[in-house]
């Protein structure tokens, strides 16, 4: 009989045992090379892990966030922690792991700001931490109409051009012949264009794909004061009918288009349900609502997303633009502009400021934040000069009044201007030498061919840039 020996299974046995307990030392020591490192991390306190902020939309929107993470639940942190340069008005909130930054206001464009929290700590143990982080906003660019000159022949291009306030490039967003408007959304433009027989078309045109679709409009007629909504996708004109007067459909009525639904043209409704005839009108930024002048001077409110009937604001001679927050509108009565408030109806006056002493005669206003600080386009009389006017863009804040821009010698004209959307530069509309310009001869929205967009700080006064178009958009 053979025998079973156990002196082989002992040794094949050994490597196993061996093994076994290679694999528990490991196993125990990354557990305690875990705990070792969580304690670390425990007890030094909270670590920042990302952070984020929409570099576009904080300078084009107020109320905005920056949002910083944290590794590990934190408890709230108070506003006296937190500092912002450049020096901003903020507010600060806490939840979780998250620790939000709201500005109140716009940011600078193309500006570099480093936010510190100090004092971040969990909940469970009394080492703190400061929190770092830096962004630089998004550098300001516009878009503007340059037209060909009539004088080089028929058929040439008018092109919608992209830049920014720095250095000299250009790119050609789009181009067709007779181009009277356009507005920018995110995507898209919105351009309308001007037939042989002076009658309009509305276009939507792709930004990066070029495809362009028309939009049917009501009839043949004109668009005039085309203007749009980016964060709404909601485009606004008025519309006139072609034709005799007696026989038009819509006579300076105000339409809108819906571009995040069927893009169908449809008038805004008055107070008894008909086509609202307008002399003048605008977004609140921001948001879905409309401020419009009936042609009875009767300033009404309207929310375009909704169905039901304005809200008549009173009667005043003029309407002009909303406050960038579309809180505040502008109206005229005889006397002068009229800061309105769409909270409450609060009205204050902004009176035109002297300048070196000299009367001014006030023409269009923006006001740039809460209150009432606003750049106006005025006129002074200037009787040693033959008794000409002399144009002016000035910063009225208060009692006091700046000037931001005159045309060099006085001998050009101030046409229009706009304010970039956080209040940081004016673009004016200049024709340099008024008495020797030449119009473009355009049926609507006609301009002169020497027309230029001098863009300026408003804070210094200094030209940052020049070009050779108009229509503006930011």
């Amino acid at each position: 009989m053979s025998r079973i020996s156990t002196d082989d299974a002992d040794g094949a046995g050994e490597p196993a045992k061996r093994f076994r307990r290679a694999l528990t030392f490991t196993v125990v020591a990354l557990v305690v090379l875990v705990a070792g490192f969580a304690g670390l991390n425990f007890l030094q306190g909270p670590k920042l892990s990302s952070g984020t902020v929409d570099a576009d939309r904080v300078v084009a929107r107020a109320g905005q966030q920056l949002r910083l993470f944290a590794n590990q639940s934190i408890l709230s942190v108070s506003k006296k922690n937190v500092s912002v340069s450049p020096a901003v008005p903020f507010t600060v909130s806490t939840t979780g792991a998250i620790i939000a930054v709201q500005f109140t206001d716009r940011l600078r464009y193309g500006t570099t700001y480093s936010v510190r929290v100090s004092d971040v700590a969990n909940a469970f143990q009394p080492r703190v931490s400061t929190f770092d982080y830096s962004f630089t906003t998004a550098a300001a660019q516009i878009y503007y109409l340059d037209r060909a000159d009539p004088a080089v022949g028929a058929g040439q291009l008018d092109s919608i051009v992209r830049t920014g306030l720095r250095g000299s490039e250009r790119t050609i967003i789009y181009s067709a012949p007779r181009i009277q408007q356009f507005v920018v959304f995110a995507q898209a433009l919105a351009v309308t264009t001007l037939a042989d027989d002076g009658t309009s078309s509305l276009s939507i045109v792709g930004l990066s794909s070029k495809l362009v679709e028309k939009i049917q409009l009501p009839g043949p007629g004109t668009i005039d004061e085309l203007r749009g909504e980016s964060d709404t996708g909601l485009l606004g004109f008025v519309f006139t009918s072609a034709g005799a007067a007696v026989s038009r459909e819509f006579t300076t009525v105000l339409m809108r288009v819906d571009l995040t639904g069927v893009h169908t043209v449809i008038p805004v409704p008055d107070l008894a349900g008909k086509p609202l005839g307008v002399l003048s009108w605008g977004f609140l930024g921001g948001s879905t609502n409309i401020v419009a002048q009936g042609q009875d001077q009767t300033v009404f409110l309207i929310d375009a997303a909704k169905s039901g009937p304005p809200v008549p604001l009173g009667q005043y001679t003029g309407l002009g633009r909303s406050a960038p927050d579309g809180k505040q509108i502008v109206v005229s009565d005889a006397f002068g502009k009229i800061a309105y408030s769409l909270a409450d109806g609060t009205q204050t006056r902004l009176p035109s400021l002297p300048i070196a002493g000299a009367s001014t005669y006030g023409g269009d206003v923006v006001l740039l934040d809460r209150g009432t600080a606003r750049v106006q386009q005025v006129a002074v009389f200037d009787s040693a000069k033959g008794g000409k006017f002399q144009s002016y863009l000035v910063y009225e804040s208060g009692t006091t009044s700046r000037v931001l821009y005159q045309t060099p010698d006085d001998a050009g004209s101030i046409e229009n201007f706009s304010i970039s959307p956080n209040g940081q530069f004016a673009a004016v509309n200049v024709i340099p030498d008024y008495a020797n310009s030449v119009s473009d001869g355009y049926a609507v929205n006609a301009q002169s061919t020497s027309i230029s967009t001098v863009v300026i700080d408003i804070a210094s006064g200094a030209v940052v840039r020049s070009v050779e178009g108009f229509n503006e958009s930011w």
